[in-house]
């Protein structure tokens, strides 16, 4: 990885002088996957729990837009937070805002590839808006996370079995009844 690591990019971030570089050390950072929480001095994390909290206050609330600003909010101080994303994802779904549903759903899944319900519920909004081919590839994403289904299986687990349903529900609308790729 060429020697960088990404405290290195952090402390020049914190300790940069104001010269020509400052923007070039900033971008850098961010490029290197830096969050905005890293740079802060003390631990903000109770903080960002509050706004969390506030925000699915919110959506439990129907407030969907203004949960979902501040899970953006949240996005921004840490860019790594599979729940902010996925939240946001969900906020965006339910005010029928599917294009911003479909970018915070990806970038939920590029930090846990493991969870099925991410492509799901992406596939979900791919299909709302019309993207046939789109939503059969994330319904075909979803059914490769969940895994092969053993007949006569009683021990799966329910989330696993409800994400499966949904999800051949799902590539049944899109025309492609057949999981072949998925499995």
């Amino acid at each position: 990885m060429g020697g960088f690591t990404q405290h290195d990019c952090t402390e020049d971030v914190l300790m940069m002088k104001t010269d020509g570089r400052d923007s070039e050390i900033v971008l850098r950072f961010f490029q290197q996957g830096g969050a905005l929480r890293m740079l802060f001095a003390t631990d903000i994390s109770a903080d960002l729990d509050v706004l969390q909290r506030y925000a699915r206050q919110l959506a439990n609330a129907g407030e969907y837009g203004a949960a979902a600003r501040i899970f953006k909010v949240l996005t921004i101080y840490d860019a790594w937070s599979f729940e902010y994303w996925f939240e946001l994802g969900a906020c965006c779904r339910a005010d029928a805002a599917w294009s911003d549903a479909i970018y915070a759903y990806g970038r939920a899944a590029k930090i846990r590839v493991s969870e099925a319900q991410v492509p799901c519920d992406a596939g979900e909004c791919y299909l709302a808006c019309g993207n046939l081919p789109q939503a059969a590839k994330a319904f075909r994403a979803a059914l490769l996370v969940c895994g092969v289904e053993h007949q006569g299986d009683n021990h799966e687990n329910k989330d696993v079995a409800d994400i499966r349903r949904r999800a051949r529900a799902g590539l049944s609308k899109t025309g492609e009844d057949h999981e072949s790729d998925a499995n």
